[in-house]
Protein backbone atom coordinates (compact mmCIF):
# COMPACT_ATOMS: atom_id res chain seq x y z
CA UNK A 1 0.00 0.00 0.00
CA UNK A 2 1.21 3.17 -0.86
CA UNK A 3 2.08 5.94 1.70
CA UNK A 4 0.19 8.86 -0.20
CA UNK A 5 -3.46 9.11 0.01
CA UNK A 6 -4.28 9.96 -3.27
CA UNK A 7 -2.76 6.42 -4.42
CA UNK A 8 -3.99 3.03 -3.47
CA UNK A 9 -3.73 -0.63 -4.18
CA UNK A 10 -6.99 -2.39 -5.78
CA UNK A 11 -7.75 -6.13 -5.54
CA UNK A 12 -11.42 -7.96 -6.68
CA UNK A 13 -12.10 -7.76 -2.88
CA UNK A 14 -11.84 -3.87 -2.74
CA UNK A 15 -12.61 -2.81 -6.22
CA UNK A 16 -15.90 -1.57 -4.29
CA UNK A 17 -13.65 1.38 -3.22
CA UNK A 18 -12.83 2.50 -6.62
CA UNK A 19 -16.72 2.74 -7.31
CA UNK A 20 -17.37 4.70 -4.20
CA UNK A 21 -14.71 7.43 -4.70
CA UNK A 22 -15.67 7.75 -8.40
CA UNK A 23 -18.86 9.39 -6.60
CA UNK A 24 -16.68 12.19 -5.26
CA UNK A 25 -13.57 12.28 -8.16
CA UNK A 26 -12.28 10.83 -11.19
CA UNK A 27 -9.96 7.70 -10.16
CA UNK A 28 -7.57 6.40 -12.52
CA UNK A 29 -7.21 2.99 -12.72
CA UNK A 30 -3.89 1.78 -13.94
CA UNK A 31 -3.29 -2.37 -14.95
CA UNK A 32 0.36 -2.65 -14.70
CA UNK A 33 2.85 -5.67 -14.35
CA UNK A 34 6.62 -6.26 -12.94
CA UNK A 35 7.93 -7.34 -16.43
CA UNK A 36 5.87 -4.29 -18.68
CA UNK A 37 8.86 -1.96 -19.34
CA UNK A 38 6.22 1.33 -20.44
CA UNK A 39 4.59 0.78 -16.75
CA UNK A 40 7.55 1.66 -15.27
CA UNK A 41 7.44 4.74 -16.76
CA UNK A 42 4.08 5.16 -16.19
CA UNK A 43 3.97 4.51 -12.68
CA UNK A 44 5.99 7.64 -11.18
CA UNK A 45 4.38 9.88 -14.16
CA UNK A 46 0.58 9.25 -12.32
CA UNK A 47 2.00 9.20 -9.19
CA UNK A 48 3.42 12.48 -9.91
CA UNK A 49 0.36 14.08 -11.31
CA UNK A 50 -1.56 12.59 -8.06
CA UNK A 51 0.45 14.53 -5.90
CA UNK A 52 0.30 17.61 -8.11
CA UNK A 53 -3.78 17.57 -8.31
CA UNK A 54 -4.05 16.87 -4.28
CA UNK A 55 -6.83 14.80 -4.30
CA UNK A 56 -8.14 15.86 -7.46
CA UNK A 57 -8.16 12.67 -8.83
CA UNK A 58 -7.29 9.32 -7.56
CA UNK A 59 -4.81 6.95 -8.65
CA UNK A 60 -5.72 3.14 -7.97
CA UNK A 61 -2.95 0.28 -9.47
CA UNK A 62 -3.55 -2.94 -10.06
CA UNK A 63 -1.40 -5.50 -10.59
CA UNK A 64 -2.44 -7.39 -13.54
CA UNK A 65 -0.61 -10.53 -12.90
CA UNK A 66 -1.79 -11.16 -9.80
CA UNK A 67 -5.52 -9.64 -10.29
CA UNK A 68 -6.02 -11.86 -13.30
CA UNK A 69 -9.64 -12.32 -12.65
CA UNK A 70 -10.15 -7.97 -12.42
CA UNK A 71 -7.83 -7.83 -15.62
CA UNK A 72 -10.12 -9.96 -17.51
CA UNK A 73 -13.43 -8.87 -16.46
CA UNK A 74 -12.64 -5.15 -17.37
CA UNK A 75 -11.06 -7.11 -20.89
CA UNK A 76 -7.51 -6.02 -20.54
CA UNK A 77 -5.22 -6.98 -23.51
CA UNK A 78 -2.02 -5.09 -23.37
CA UNK A 79 -0.49 -3.26 -20.44
CA UNK A 80 -0.55 -0.17 -19.58
CA UNK A 81 -4.15 -0.05 -19.38
CA UNK A 82 -5.61 3.47 -17.35
CA UNK A 83 -9.28 3.36 -17.31
CA UNK A 84 -11.22 6.12 -16.01
CA UNK A 85 -13.71 5.64 -13.78
CA UNK A 86 -16.06 8.82 -13.07
CA UNK A 87 -19.58 8.53 -10.81
CA UNK A 88 -19.44 4.55 -11.06
CA UNK A 89 -18.84 4.52 -15.00
CA UNK A 90 -15.77 3.86 -16.90
CA UNK A 91 -15.39 7.26 -19.29
CA UNK A 92 -12.40 7.14 -21.04
CA UNK A 93 -9.73 3.80 -21.78
CA UNK A 94 -6.11 4.55 -22.45
CA UNK A 95 -3.80 1.81 -23.69
CA UNK A 96 -0.19 2.04 -23.77
CA UNK A 97 2.16 4.69 -22.59
CA UNK A 98 0.68 8.04 -23.69
CA UNK A 99 1.82 11.62 -23.21
CA UNK A 100 2.07 13.38 -20.51
CA UNK A 101 -0.63 15.81 -21.73
CA UNK A 102 -2.77 13.14 -22.30
CA UNK A 103 -3.80 12.11 -19.01
CA UNK A 104 -3.78 15.29 -17.92
CA UNK A 105 -6.11 16.27 -20.58
CA UNK A 106 -8.49 13.31 -19.08
CA UNK A 107 -8.07 14.60 -15.30
CA UNK A 108 -8.90 18.00 -16.44
CA UNK A 109 -12.03 16.78 -18.37
CA UNK A 110 -13.52 15.26 -15.02
CA UNK A 111 -12.18 16.60 -11.75
CA UNK A 112 -14.18 19.19 -9.86
CA UNK A 113 -13.89 23.04 -10.87
CA UNK A 114 -10.97 24.48 -9.32
CA UNK A 115 -11.54 25.60 -5.37
CA UNK A 116 -15.20 23.70 -5.29
CA UNK A 117 -13.06 20.29 -3.94
CA UNK A 118 -10.59 21.55 -1.52
CA UNK A 119 -13.09 20.50 1.67
CA UNK A 120 -14.05 17.02 -0.10
CA UNK A 121 -9.91 16.68 -0.63
CA UNK A 122 -9.37 17.70 3.40
CA UNK A 123 -12.24 15.24 4.20
CA UNK A 124 -10.15 12.50 1.95
CA UNK A 125 -7.42 13.24 3.78
CA UNK A 126 -8.84 13.05 7.03
CA UNK A 127 -10.82 9.44 6.65
CA UNK A 128 -7.23 8.04 5.50
CA UNK A 129 -5.51 9.30 8.13
CA UNK A 130 -3.51 11.84 6.44
CA UNK A 131 -4.83 14.32 9.40
CA UNK A 132 -1.22 16.54 9.05
CA UNK A 133 -1.55 16.46 5.05
CA UNK A 134 -5.08 17.95 5.64
CA UNK A 135 -4.03 20.49 8.42
CA UNK A 136 -0.66 21.19 5.79
CA UNK A 137 -3.50 22.22 2.73
CA UNK A 138 -5.81 23.91 4.80
CA UNK A 139 -3.05 26.02 5.72
CA UNK A 140 -1.70 26.17 2.32
CA UNK A 141 -4.99 27.67 1.04
CA UNK A 142 -5.95 30.03 4.02
CA UNK A 143 -1.98 31.54 2.94
CA UNK A 144 -3.55 32.01 -0.18
CA UNK A 145 -6.93 33.82 1.57
CA UNK A 146 -5.55 35.10 4.74
CA UNK A 147 -8.66 36.77 5.38
CA UNK A 148 -10.39 33.63 5.03
CA UNK A 149 -12.91 33.26 7.81
CA UNK A 150 -14.23 29.98 6.54
CA UNK A 151 -10.52 28.68 6.35
CA UNK A 152 -9.40 29.93 9.26
CA UNK A 153 -12.84 27.75 11.19
CA UNK A 154 -11.91 25.25 9.24
CA UNK A 155 -8.18 24.84 10.23
CA UNK A 156 -9.45 25.58 13.92
CA UNK A 157 -11.88 22.66 13.71
CA UNK A 158 -9.30 20.11 12.23
CA UNK A 159 -6.61 21.87 14.95
CA UNK A 160 -9.32 21.18 18.23
CA UNK A 161 -9.54 17.64 16.87
CA UNK A 162 -5.78 17.18 17.04
CA UNK A 163 -5.71 18.64 20.64
CA UNK A 164 -3.70 21.79 19.41
CA UNK A 165 -6.20 24.23 21.52
CA UNK A 166 -3.79 27.11 21.30
CA UNK A 167 -3.59 27.82 18.11
CA UNK A 168 -7.03 26.54 17.24
CA UNK A 169 -8.04 29.57 19.73
CA UNK A 170 -6.12 32.07 17.86
CA UNK A 171 -7.49 31.01 14.96
CA UNK A 172 -11.27 31.60 16.23
CA UNK A 173 -10.43 34.57 18.19
CA UNK A 174 -8.89 36.65 15.33
CA UNK A 175 -12.46 36.54 13.47
CA UNK A 176 -14.89 39.31 13.18
CA UNK A 177 -17.06 39.45 16.54
CA UNK A 178 -20.48 38.29 14.02
CA UNK A 179 -18.19 35.54 12.86
CA UNK A 180 -17.41 34.25 16.31
CA UNK A 181 -20.92 34.78 17.56
CA UNK A 182 -22.73 32.42 14.89
CA UNK A 183 -22.06 28.76 13.98
CA UNK A 184 -19.41 27.28 13.28
CA UNK A 185 -16.97 29.39 15.05
CA UNK A 186 -19.57 29.62 18.31
CA UNK A 187 -19.74 25.56 18.45
CA UNK A 188 -15.82 25.46 18.42
CA UNK A 189 -15.11 28.20 20.97
CA UNK A 190 -18.04 26.52 22.95
CA UNK A 191 -15.52 23.46 22.63
CA UNK A 192 -12.35 24.63 23.50
CA UNK A 193 -14.51 26.07 27.11
CA UNK A 194 -15.09 22.54 27.61
CA UNK A 195 -11.10 21.52 26.66
CA UNK A 196 -10.12 24.45 29.21
CA UNK A 197 -12.59 23.21 31.76
CA UNK A 198 -11.43 19.47 31.52
CA UNK A 199 -7.52 20.73 31.39
CA UNK A 200 -5.70 19.34 35.15
CA UNK A 201 -9.05 17.23 36.04
CA UNK A 202 -9.05 13.69 37.05
CA UNK A 203 -9.52 11.21 34.36
CA UNK A 204 -13.04 9.96 33.31
CA UNK A 205 -13.46 6.86 35.01
CA UNK A 206 -12.41 8.85 38.56
CA UNK A 207 -15.14 11.47 37.87
CA UNK A 208 -17.68 8.92 37.57
CA UNK A 209 -16.77 7.20 40.64
CA UNK A 210 -16.46 10.30 42.31
CA UNK A 211 -20.09 11.66 41.28
CA UNK A 212 -21.39 7.93 42.05
CA UNK A 213 -20.12 8.34 45.63
CA UNK A 214 -21.10 12.01 45.82
CA UNK A 215 -23.90 12.97 44.09
CA UNK A 216 -24.34 16.62 45.05
CA UNK A 217 -20.57 17.12 44.37
CA UNK A 218 -21.29 19.84 41.37
CA UNK A 219 -17.70 20.24 40.97
CA UNK A 220 -16.73 17.15 39.79
CA UNK A 221 -20.11 16.43 37.94
CA UNK A 222 -18.75 19.87 35.67
CA UNK A 223 -15.55 18.29 34.99
CA UNK A 224 -17.19 14.72 33.73
CA UNK A 225 -19.76 16.72 31.46
CA UNK A 226 -16.26 18.31 29.97
CA UNK A 227 -14.86 15.03 30.33
CA UNK A 228 -17.76 13.68 28.73
CA UNK A 229 -18.06 16.22 25.87
CA UNK A 230 -14.87 15.84 24.78
CA UNK A 231 -15.30 12.02 24.93
CA UNK A 232 -18.05 12.59 21.69
CA UNK A 233 -20.52 11.09 24.77
CA UNK A 234 -22.46 14.46 24.43
CA UNK A 235 -26.04 13.18 25.62
CA UNK A 236 -24.29 11.95 28.77
CA UNK A 237 -23.00 15.58 29.12
CA UNK A 238 -26.14 17.08 28.69
CA UNK A 239 -27.64 15.02 31.77
CA UNK A 240 -24.59 16.37 33.89
CA UNK A 241 -25.50 19.32 33.70
CA UNK A 242 -28.98 18.97 33.76
CA UNK A 243 -28.80 17.70 37.12
CA UNK A 244 -26.52 20.08 37.99
CA UNK A 245 -29.05 22.46 37.36
CA UNK A 246 -31.92 20.85 39.10
CA UNK A 247 -29.38 20.51 42.23
CA UNK A 248 -27.99 24.28 42.28
CA UNK A 249 -29.30 26.61 39.96
CA UNK A 250 -26.85 28.78 40.96
CA UNK A 251 -23.54 26.56 41.24
CA UNK A 252 -20.77 28.73 39.81
CA UNK A 253 -22.80 31.40 37.88
CA UNK A 254 -25.48 28.90 36.82
CA UNK A 255 -22.65 26.61 34.95
CA UNK A 256 -25.00 24.25 34.87
CA UNK A 257 -28.23 26.16 32.58
CA UNK A 258 -23.82 28.16 30.69
CA UNK A 259 -22.79 24.37 30.05
CA UNK A 260 -26.30 23.08 28.56
CA UNK A 261 -26.51 26.60 26.47
CA UNK A 262 -22.54 26.03 25.45
CA UNK A 263 -23.67 22.00 24.15
CA UNK A 264 -26.50 23.62 22.43
CA UNK A 265 -23.69 26.05 20.41
CA UNK A 266 -21.39 23.29 19.62
CA UNK A 267 -24.10 20.35 18.22
CA UNK A 268 -26.37 23.16 16.80
CA UNK A 269 -30.12 24.09 16.83
CA UNK A 270 -30.91 21.62 14.56
CA UNK A 271 -29.15 18.20 16.57
CA UNK A 272 -31.91 15.57 17.79
CA UNK A 273 -30.06 15.92 21.16
CA UNK A 274 -30.42 20.08 21.39
CA UNK A 275 -34.06 19.63 20.64
CA UNK A 276 -35.06 17.57 23.46
CA UNK A 277 -32.48 18.88 25.71
CA UNK A 278 -33.54 22.95 25.14
CA UNK A 279 -37.38 21.57 25.45
CA UNK A 280 -36.24 19.53 28.57
CA UNK A 281 -34.14 23.18 29.93
CA UNK A 282 -37.69 25.11 29.08
CA UNK A 283 -39.57 22.86 31.50
CA UNK A 284 -37.43 22.99 34.41
CA UNK A 285 -36.78 26.80 34.07
CA UNK A 286 -40.55 27.49 33.97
Amino acid sequence: MSESPYLFDVTQHNFAAVVENSQRVPVLVDFWADWCEPCKTLTPLLTKLAQEYRGGFLLAKVNADTERALAGHFQVRSLPTVMVIWQGQIVEQLVGLQPESAYRQIIDQFHAAPGEPLQEQIELLWERGHRQEAVELLREALHQEPASSELKTALAEKLLQLDQGDEARSLLQGLPVEERDRPPASGLLARLQFADLAQGAPDLAALETQVQRDPADCAARRQLAARQVLAGDYEAALEQFMSILRRDPQFEDEAGRKGLIAMFDMLGNEHPLVITYRRRLFSLLH
